[in-house]
């Protein structure tokens, strides 16, 4: 029988996220096959990241926070902090551990009028996500997030990590956030708290988002999407 990597490898992807997700906690023995799996696909989406966050200030996009890049890579002192989270908190999704590991910190919210994306600019959104009005530009929290929110944490037994704000904090409009309730020994994580994509999972999350350039929002009104985004746009190949 193939491995899930081999399979991953020659194309499966969907499938095998499929599969390992069916097998609820993964079994011991077949810890370093799903890893494996889960390190390949963060080390793809790293790519993605790395190739939207290049191209958005080509279109004048502008940070939401100005101390905040689009995207900061993990460095040894993240993947050190992973390996002292993981033993603190008492397991880590594989696809939430290979994130922390692979792709960092991601920050696409901000301004950009030929993305149709506001947060400082007017007019600000009327009605509620999911919508047109709130793009939800692709954040994800690092390693350091993680553990600041286990540190304000009573009980980590029970932690659930904001890893990104929802659809309405991204706007500028109150709201909350996407979270991954932990601790857990799964190959990917449930992403509570996005509009319209109820179960949605960390990897089919990001999948989407890659699909839409790093604003998957717009997916639920692809007519109205802007005429710029195809140009951010890819089949995912993970």
């Amino acid at each position: 029988m193939s491995s899930y990597y081999a399979r991953y490898m020659s194309g499966e992807h969907e499938a095998v996220w499929n599969d390992l997700r069916a097998l609820g906690d993964i079994p011991e023995d077949l810890v370093d096959d799903a890893a494996a799996v889960a390190d390949e696909t963060m080390i793809r989406v790293a790519q993605h990241v790395a190739r939207i966050a290049a191209a958005l200030p080509e279109f004048g996009w502008v940070s939401s926070d100005r101390l905040v890049p689009a995207h900061q890579p993990p460095t040894e002192d993240d993947d050190d902090l992973v390996d002292t989270l993981i033993d603190k908190i008492g397991g880590l999704p594989l696809a939430l551990e290979a994130c922390l590991r692979r792709v960092g910190e991601v920050w696409f919210a901000g301004d950009c009028q030929v993305l149709e994306l506001t947060y400082h600019q007017q007019p600000a959104p009327r009605g509620t996500p999911p919508g047109p009005e709130y793009p939800d530009p692709l954040c994800l929290g690092n390693a350091y997030s993680l553990s600041y929110e286990l540190q304000r944490c009573d009980d980590p037994a029970a932690l659930v990590f904001a890893i990104a704000p929802d659809e309405s904090t991204k706007a500028n409009v109150a709201g909350a956030a996407h979270g991954i309730e932990l601790p857990a020994l799964t190959a990917d994580a449930v992403l509570h708290g996005v509009a319209g994509r109820p179960g949605i999972t960390l990897v089919d999350y990001l999948r989407e988002s890659v699909a839409w350039g790093g604003f998957p929002g717009f997916s639920f009104t692809p007519e109205l999407a802007p005429a710029a985004l195809i140009t951010l746009r890819t089949k995912p190949d993970f």
